[in-house]
């Protein structure tokens, strides 16, 4: 266990997956920085896109693969003391770039090291359960510490900036004591982190729900009483097990809310 003393500066690193600059991945990673600065934490923040990351063929082992990110890429998140790491959803997955940083990436003071994640779905919002997961994953693999999970879509986005603010100092405050799992084969600890740390299922069913609660507070559909009825008659039929007729109720109040 290492704890800073007080006049070292911790930094958290903000890792921007989007090879747009400028989105809403940009802006998310934004809010969990300034969460971090607000309690006193150097904060430092890069782009993924300006690096060369080269894809890893698999063969050779993580020895191989990390000769595939920039040395100074992986310095950045070894010399960080916490990271925060936002992805955008391509065809039902984090993006090809954020992939290709985590398979390639060497961080050999992970253990230990705090995370926070984040992905965000555009348009119809399908799939960020799945990529919130894979980010989390990864964090297992390579002994981070997860936090606060945040899958985001356009109807949410607004209230994960404000819970990303809140992340990030929480993330800060994590940070200034860094708490490595135990090796094999005692990963008892390792396993319960994860086994306590709520991630969302990817089962599409639970994901329209996701979606479908937040265009219930954004939405000011006419129909908007309608969908609420079929949303609750479905929350209601999960409740009894019956998640194959649930569906039907969920499709109905999602394409109220959204294709009308």
């Amino acid at each position: 266990m290492r704890i800073l003393q007080d006049d070292v500066k911790m930094v958290v690193l903000g890792i921007v997956g989007s090879p747009r600059k400028n989105g809403r991945t940009n802006r998310l990673v934004d809010a969990a920085l300034d969460g971090a600065k607000s309690r006193g934490t150097a904060i430092n923040k890069i782009y993924l896109v300006d690096y060369e990351i080269q894809q890893f063929k698999g063969s050779g082992g993580p020895a191989e693969a990390y000769k595939s990110c920039p040395e100074a890429l992986s310095k950045l998140c070894e010399d960080a003391d916490a990271i925060v790491l936002g992805a955008p959803v391509y065809w039902g997955d984090i993006n090809g770039l954020t992939k290709d940083f985590m398979d390639t990436v060497r961080i050999s003071n992970a253990n230990g090291k705090y995370g926070l994640g984040v992905s965000i779905a555009g348009g119809s919002g399908k799939n960020l359960f799945q990529a919130i997961n894979s980010i989390y994953h990864w964090f297992y693999d390579r002994k981070i510490r997860g936090i606060d999970p945040t899958p985001v879509c356009r109807f949410n986005f607004k209230k994960a900036l404000q819970g990303l603010y809140q992340s990030g100092r929480k993330l800060a405050d994590l940070s200034k004591t860094s708490k490595p799992f135990s090796d094999f084969p005692h990963i008892t600890d390792w396993i319960e982190h994860y086994e306590q740390l709520t991630l969302p299922s990817s089962s599409p069913l639970d994901e329209i729900l996701f979606v479908t609660k937040y265009l219930l507070e954004t939405s000011r559909n006419k129909n908007l009483l309608t969908a609420k009825e079929d949303y609750e008659h479905a929350q209601a039929l999960i409740k009894q097990g019956k998640r194959i007729e649930a569906i039907k109720y969920a499709v109905k109040a999602y394409e109220i809310l959204f294709f009308r």
